[in-house]
């Protein structure tokens, strides 16, 4: 009768505590202190447990007194308790809403070895522990966070202990990651995971963590399972401040995915988390696990995420300025490289507008370098594929943009669908000593491989180091005419080097000119800057023996703003014929060699300054390979005007007075005058250059001129030869367009048609089959700027093809494209060796796990591995 008052008072005692109000708990512990003198006497000990276990998994309210509890039942567990089971039951039956009672019972467990006997069940122990650890957000409060973290590293104790108790440890341990991944690889889950399951991570050594990560990888099938993983992983970098294993593990899984080509999977993670994470740099605590978001960011094949990030940047850089750490310092290193490399490779967004000038240190161009011309995540096999597709509809190949090149990009694809001029370059016979940096030998291996090239693009390192003016500053916008202008210079002046130093048209160099010798020195390295260059308004000859004066209102040579009236003023000593819209080629002597560029593009022109007080007339001619062609001022932007009103109003005699007025050397004093330009002789190939771009003298920025022009597909240019005047008739082949508001941003692309009458667009690495109607179309601010027309009468061998037979090229071009050819042949098979050995892990699989849980896949077909934009250059 004495047991049975005690097993009630028991029960009573123990539901009181476990149930009742505050003061009714101390009731409840001061009625269980008095019955434990005699408890052992009057009870036997399997009763005792059943009333315990059975009161503490019913109706539990005041969780936080288990531990107190476990703690003095411990002492009433013999040899013959199988207390395990029991407890698995209360974890299961009780919710704990804090981590700090989770943390004491397990706490009270490892202190009472009893609870755990040698035979328990650990793993489904250490499962279940893991799933309540997820249960538990990260407070805000600074304080209540070191708590937490203490917490967190109980139990990770507690974790650690019961995998040494287990037979086998590994086993044990990828037995609780797969309990964690079943967790935050949840796409259905109510509340996001608690990041005090990164200590499940930091059971791992760091030595096994990437066999661990491929071991995940291998389980985790659906995309949408490895997408909730990571962006998990990702959102917990910022609120874990306790050691590197998650750092460590986010790079291992990002790496992983990366190997298996998984990018759809990694962009869309790390876009929902990347913002936060660069937030968080503030942060000196968790800065260092931050920083995996530089290598996110280094790998973006978007700029998407990248312009989230900028508007970040003006926060944090001042924020890590104030903190004298070397950390910090790196900090601000790393987001200056990196930002200065996705500029250059995501270029001409406005949003760029004053943040390179407010880097508070020197970008390092070599990682910027490094950067830029690294991997980054864009889905191989579609974008190949759909590569392939408008390569076979286009027939042509595209040009990668090296950071602000389509300048360059859009002028090498008109000039190589310049018949002539292809054909001349092609087929140009060197002798062996000929210089192999030279820019005409770059200029006819990239052309060779643009004509017979299988790949859908080439990347142009070599020829851009070989032609860019060293006053072109590298990753910057710059202006496709004046790359025009001097890309033909170099060419020219080369090729009258060769043949004065050997002779003949057909000749050898072994010394680089100046000019070159200027621009190796200046593009060592694609992203290296020195120090400030002045553009130029003289351009030095290559062979450094005459000075060019080459004087041009092309707004390109008014960066620092300069009077456009200074332009105005001639010698009648020479021939500087540019002023009247002609861009000469250097005004040298007149002799009987005629050199590449002048048979492609080379007209001749006189320059007439007639005094209208005394009549006395003086005359200027000279050669020029383009006409600028100036808007009128009274025409406004409202009114449609010709390319053929153009020419006309550029030939119509101009009267100079006020302060254009020209100075007589009869009259000795400035006069009213006429200026006249007649055309002398015309060129095979006329290049227009559309003068759309002004010098705006208020705001001191280069302004767009938004003219609606007609691009006639034919135009007439009056020519006057000795006995009478004729009309040279020109049709359409070729336009460089800019899209922009400005010359210092936007973008170029060209249009272009070849011997069968077909149009195509050429956008950088992108070609695709068009027509002139789409050319016709455009509206400002997309503009044709520079245009090629082809004289339609041409008594030059005409050129039926738009490339020639490739055993008519030399032996070097024939190696050349052979060896493209073959490695190229040999990556398509790398690519689907590699592709067969995914299919056949795949296959082996799903024959290992042929059940529902493995359905098959949606799509009867896969992707076909190709390869991408392969850098050849």
């Amino acid at each position: 009768m004495e047991a049975e008052s005690i097993v009630r008072r028991l029960t009573k005692a123990l539901s009181t505590i476990l149930s009742g109000k505050a003061e009714e708990v101390s009731e409840g512990w001061d009625e269980l202190n008095e019955i434990d003198q005699v408890l052992r006497e009057t009870i036997v000990s399997t009763n005792l447990e059943d009333i315990f276990w059975d009161t503490l998994n019913f109706g539990v309210q005041n969780v936080q007194e288990a531990p107190r509890l476990l703690t003095w039942f411990a002492k009433y567990l013999t040899e013959r308790s199988e207390p395990c089971s029991s407890f698995l039951t209360f974890l299961e039956s009780v919710y704990i809403n804090d981590i700090a009672i989770l943390a004491d019972v397990l706490q009270m467990i490892q202190e009472h070895p009893i609870y755990l006997k040698p035979n328990a069940n650990y793993i489904n122990l250490g499962k279940l522990i893991i799933l309540r650890l997820a249960d538990f957000p990260m407070p805000c409060e600074h304080t209540k966070i070191s708590q937490f973290m203490g917490h967190t590293r109980k139990i990770q104790s507690f974790l650690e202990m019961i995998c040494k108790q287990t037979r086998n440890v590994d086993a044990a341990i990828f037995s609780f990651l797969d309990t964690l991944y079943d967790i935050i690889s949840d796409t259905n889950k109510k509340r996001e995971p608690g990041p005090g399951l990164a200590v499940v991570l930091e059971l791992v050594h760091v030595s096994v963590i990437q066999h661990a990560v491929d071991w995940i990888l291998s389980e985790l099938h659906n995309e949408e399972q490895l997408v909730e993983s990571l962006k998990v992983l990702c959102s917990w970098v910022p609120k874990w401040p306790q050691g590197n294993y998650l750092r460590v593990w986010i790079m291992a899984l990002i790496r992983g995915l990366e190997a298996e080509h998984k990018y759809s999977v990694l962009a869309e993670a790390t876009d929902a988390t990347a913002v936060t994470m660069f937030s968080s740099l503030m942060l000196p605590c968790v800065r260092k696990n931050v920083s995996i978001v530089f290598h996110i960011l280094s790998r973006q094949s978007t700029p998407t995420l990248f312009h989230k990030i900028i508007k970040k940047v003006p926060k944090v850089l001042p924020h890590l300025m104030k903190d004298n750490s070397e950390q910090s310092k790196q900090c601000v290193q790393d987001i200056v490289d990196v930002t200065k490399a996705l500029t250059l490779r995501f270029p001409g967004y406005p949003i760029y507008e004053g943040l390179l000038n407010s880097f508070p240190v020197v970008p390092n161009m070599h990682v910027v370098h490094d950067i830029f011309h690294g991997p980054i995540w864009a889905e191989e096999t579609e974008e190949l594929e759909s590569q392939i597709n408008r390569r076979d509809n286009s027939g042509k190949v595209g040009l990668v943009n090296l950071g602000n090149t389509c300048y360059m990009n859009s002028i090498l694809q008109a000039l190589v669908m310049t018949k002539q001029f292809c054909h001349e370059v092609l087929t140009y016979k060197y002798s062996h000593k000929f210089n192999d940096q030279s820019l005409f030998r770059k200029l006819q291996d990239l052309f060779a491989l643009l004509q017979y090239s299988k790949r859908v693009s080439l990347s142009p390192n070599d020829i851009l180091l070989a032609s860019r003016p060293v006053y072109f500053m590298p990753g910057e916008q710059q202006d496709s005419s004046e790359f025009l202008c001097h890309l033909l210079d170099v060419l020219y002046e080369q090729e009258k080097s060769i043949t004065a130093q050997c002779g003949n048209g057909n000749a050898a160099t072994s010394t680089k000119t100046k000019e070159e010798e200027q621009a190796m020195d200046a593009n060592e390295s694609m992203g290296e800057s020195g120090g400030m260059i002045k553009r130029w308004t003289t351009e030095e000859d290559l062979t450094g023996d005459t000075i060019l004066q080459r004087k041009t209102q092309s707004l390109a040579d008014f960066t620092q703003g300069e009077d456009l009236g200074q332009t105005q003023q001639l010698s009648d000593s020479h021939s500087d014929s540019t002023d009247s819209g002609i861009q000469s080629v250097g005004g040298e002597e007149v002799s009987t060699q005629t050199f590449l560029v002048h048979r492609v593009f080379g007209g001749e022109s006189k320059i007439t300054y007639q005094c209208a007080q005394c009549d006395n007339s003086s005359h200027n001619t000279d050669r020029f390979r383009d006409l600028q062609l100036c808007f009128p001022e009274e025409i406004p932007e409202t009114q449609e005007v010709s390319v053929q009103d153009l020419i006309n109003y550029y030939l119509t005699p101009e009267k100079l007075t006020g302060e254009n007025q020209y100075h007589c050397d009869k009259c000795m004093k400035l006069c009213d005058a006429q200026r006249i330009i007649k055309v002398l002789r015309a060129p095979s190939h006329l290049i227009l250059t559309l003068k759309h771009f002004h010098y705006d003298s208020e705001s001191r920025l280069r302004a767009k001129l938004r003219h609606k022009i007609m691009y006639n597909e034919t135009i007439q240019l009056p020519v006057s030869t000795l006995s009478n005047s004729v009309t040279e008739t020109y049709q359409l082949y070729a336009a460089v367009v800019h899209a922009g508001y400005s010359m210092d941003y936007g973008h170029y692309f060209t249009y272009s048609r070849d011997s069968k009458q077909n149009w195509y667009k050429f956008s950088d690495s992108y070609v695709t089959q068009t027509t002139l109607e789409d050319l016709k179309r455009l509206e400002p601010p997309d503009t044709p700027y520079v245009l090629f027309y082809e004289r339609t009468t041409n008594s030059e061998v005409v050129y039926e093809d738009d490339r020639p037979e490739l055993t008519s090229l030399s032996k070097h071009l024939q190696e050349l494209i052979a060896i493209d050819t073959t490695a190229y042949t040999e990556e398509l098979r790398h690519q689907a060796e590699k592709k067969r050995r995914k299919i056949s892990k795949i296959i082996r699989k799903r024959r290992d796990n042929s059940d529902d849980d493995n359905p098959p896949p949606s799509s009867c077909r896969g992707p076909v591995d190709i390869l991408t934009n392969h850098i050849l250059f």
